[in-house]
């Protein structure tokens, strides 16, 4: 009979001897297994795609200098007159009022872009200024309201009314924001375009509160930014101007927003889109009637 330990040694010996036959099949099988097949066409072309789907990106993703310059030409006015007055003159030549010249001629102040003024111009602080033997009437307020009949203007319009400029959908986006007086307007008119250029930062008191290229840039870029960051932060944004104005007084009560306001549908979606950019209502200015 066979020992317990002669035995033992003759099951490791087998088991050794099956062990190196996996280890060398397992070697030959490595070595003669065929490489994956790479085409360099292939390889150029997923190089392009990276390359162009990042410049896409980029590109819906900023304002150019340029697509600011072509707004800003558009829209601005080399020469604005200021009433210093500031509106409180009631234009009726009363006797002794010190808004009057020697020749009974309203008194008004003239600027004129120069070749050193960047972009040379501004954005006006009015649709029209009458000093009697002097009228003029604003730009921006030509380009965007070309005839009488035309009181508001919606999102949509812009880009026609501009004569379809060469910018993007971001630039067009921004200036809607730069010309509305506070986020959540679906529609504009010239009184609320006045209102947003002269609450512009940068806006220029002594000129009434016109607003020169540098302050448009900046408010343009600033409006870009908040636009991408609105985007990315809030993929499912709420279509407020397909509700109902019922349906959007409900909102501002589910949010418990005070409701000490006019109960326009414009108004509601303005306090609105406050609440989700801000996380709280907005103050309304007393006298610019903006949110901040």
């Amino acid at each position: 009979m066979f020992s317990l330990s002669a035995l033992l040694a003759a099951v490791l010996a087998v088991a050794w001897v099956a062990v190196d036959a996996f280890q060398t099949s397992y070697q030959e099988s490595m070595v003669h297994r065929p490489s994956p097949s790479i085409h360099l066409s292939d390889h150029l072309t997923n190089i392009h795609s990276l390359h162009t789907l990042s410049a896409s990106t980029q590109s819906n993703e900023q304002i150019t200098n340029s697509e600011i310059d072509t707004l800003f030409n558009i829209l601005c006015d080399s020469t604005i007159l200021f009433d210093p007055s500031r509106g409180t003159c009631c234009r009726n030549k009363c006797s002794g009022c010190t808004y009057l010249d020697d020749s009974g001629n309203f008194l008004f102040d003239e600027y004129v872009a120069t070749a050193d003024d960047a972009q040379g111009g501004w954005l006006a602080p009015y649709v029209k200024v009458d000093f009697g033997d002097r009228i003029q009437v604003s730009a921006w307020s030509k380009v965007l309201f070309p005839d009488a009949e035309t009181k508001e203007m919606e999102r949509c319009d812009v880009e026609k009314l501009l004569g379809e400029p060469d910018v993007g959908e971001l630039a067009m986006q921004s200036l809607w924001t730069v010309l509305s007086p506070s986020a959540g307007y679906p529609r504009l008119s010239s009184t609320e375009i006045v209102r947003a250029i002269k609450g512009m930062e940068g806006a220029q008191y002594e000129k009434g509160g016109a607003v020169d290229y540098s302050s448009f840039s900046t408010a343009m870029l600033n409006a870009a930014a908040t636009s991408i960051a609105s985007d990315r932060n809030d993929s499912e944004k709420i279509d407020y101007d397909a509700l109902s104005k019922e349906e959007l007084l409900q909102m501002v009560e589910e949010r418990g927003m005070k409701t000490n306001f006019p109960k326009m549908k414009r108004i509601i979606i303005e306090e609105l889109r406050f609440w989700d950019a801000n996380g709280r209502q907005g103050k309304r200015h007393p006298v610019k009637n903006t949110l901040s």
